[in-house]
């Protein structure tokens, strides 16, 4: 079974519980900022893989770490996981769970890359055009990509929305070489 076949196992549990104690969204924001905490520190992302390292040791060190830190529901997770000697699977586990999150939520998540900064009108305006398009709501991440040379480029979900200017260009190409050149 994949790491992430597990991760969503483990975070199905702990979506149920948080739901049954109202707390998904504290327990989300805790597992965003475990996330970032493991991506910012390379010895706390070693300390998580490393098998020679005892299940009760993590559990000492994750207790020392977090509590008082994160919801009482995010921390017993976390203890659970050193003691079925599952922390390793920690970070797939906070990228899962938001996820699973925006899943049951009916949140989408868009990668969109403009060939120009754009300002949040035109970022507003553009994630209710793909609102319209998937019909779910949008939490899109906007980066810059001068290559495209003009327009964007969306990925929702496995669908990728090419609105560039290179790729009108390729298309035209194409048309023309077909000599297809009425619309």
């Amino acid at each position: 079974m994949t790491n992430k076949k597990v991760a969503r196992k483990y975070n199905l549990a702990l979506y149920f519980t948080a739901e049954e104690t109202n707390s998904t969204n504290k327990v989300k924001q805790d597992l965003d900022d475990i996330k970032r905490s493991i991506e910012g520190s390379k010895e706390l992302s070693n300390f998580i893989l490393t098998p020679v390292i005892s299940a009760e040791k993590k559990t000492e060190v994750f207790k020392a770490m977090f509590q008082g830190k994160v919801n009482e529901l995010t921390l017993k997770f976390l203890v659970y996981l050193c003691e079925k000697n599952r922390i390793n699977l920690l970070y797939d586990i906070t990228e899962d769970f938001q996820a699973l999150v925006n899943e049951k939520q009916g949140i989408v998540l868009a990668k969109v890359k403009t060939a120009v900064e754009i300002n949040e009108a035109e970022k507003n305006a553009l994630i209710e055009k793909l609102k319209l398009y998937t019909g779910k709501d949008i939490k899109a991440a906007f980066t810059v990509d001068p290559a495209i040379k003009g327009g964007f480029i969306a990925s929702v979900d496995d669908k990728i929305i090419d609105a560039s200017i290179i790729r009108q260009l390729e298309l035209l190409k194409e048309r023309f070489s077909m000599g297809s050149f009425n619309n």
